[in-house]
């Protein structure tokens, strides 16, 4: 299967994986219950935007959203979290960069640090800044998300093979970042997408009944957090189909 075959048939599914990333959208962003097994999202944001994450928030958040690659110490990573709310030069691109390579001083020994992959890095920090700036345009760098946009972008252009993306290459994460903003806009184009990210507003404002308040984020925190999982239904369907074809092409 080419790459154009590829983007041909996500985009003829487009309107299931947009339903299947609000559903996931909708889950993770329920709302918040005491003694819930796998914490909303809105407590994230409602933490770590106001600069409050305990050690016991942080050591919830990392397994959560599978941030356990190594043994972190906690009350260096609160303070991290912390102090990124109310940065005023903070950037998105700049500021997970930077943070990426402030988190090895958060492990417990300069080991751990060195066996702590890049990549790895720049996933734990691109999902603290999503809940810690919600207002700002922050993309997780996440591997699945990585191949949905490294076909969309190479589909876009009309060139033969997908971009990949690496934190050490020519195509860190400023790039990622980059291709994330022009895809996202082209999102917003689509019928079915803007009024998904309505509905999951309106989830969202229903599960935080009688809470104040009524939402803990713009419109814009909303696409983006939709299209991350988006992102995420396309790049598990894109593998999905690579390895049909090559089962196909060893038959």
């Amino acid at each position: 299967m080419t790459l154009q075959d590829l983007a041909c048939r996500l985009r003829a599914e487009k309107r299931f994986h947009i339903q299947r990333a609000l559903s996931e959208s909708c889950y993770w962003g329920r709302a918040i219950e005491r003694n819930q097994k796998k914490p909303s999202d809105q407590r994230w944001i409602e933490t770590f935007s106001k600069g409050s994450a305990t050690i016991d928030d942080v050591k919830e958040f990392f397994p959560t959203y599978q941030i356990h690659r190594a043994p972190w110490r906690f009350e260096t990573v609160a303070i991290q979290v912390n102090g990124l709310h109310d940065d005023k030069d903070w950037t998105p691109t700049s500021g997970i960069q930077a943070l990426a390579r402030s988190l090895p001083k958060a492990l417990e020994n300069s080991k751990d640090g060195k066996a702590l992959q890049d990549g790895h890095r720049t996933s734990a920090a691109s999902k603290v800044a999503m809940f810690a700036r919600p207002g700002d345009d922050v993309f997780i760098w996440d591997r699945l998300a990585n191949v949905a946009v490294g076909v969309r972008v190479a589909a876009r252009n009309t060139v033969a093979k997908a971009i990949k993306y690496n934190v050490k290459g020519p195509n860190g994460y400023d790039v990622f970042h980059r291709h994330c903003m022009l895809e996202l806009e082209a999102e917003l184009e689509v019928v079915e997408f803007i009024a998904a990210v309505d509905e999951f507003m309106d989830f969202t404002a229903f599960t935080r009944s009688g809470r104040e308040p009524e939402q803990l984020a713009g419109r814009r925190y909303f696409e983006r957090r939709l299209f991350d999982k988006l992102l995420v239904c396309e790049g598990v369907r894109i593998e999905e189909l690579r390895a049909a074809g090559r089962e196909f092409d060893r038959s």
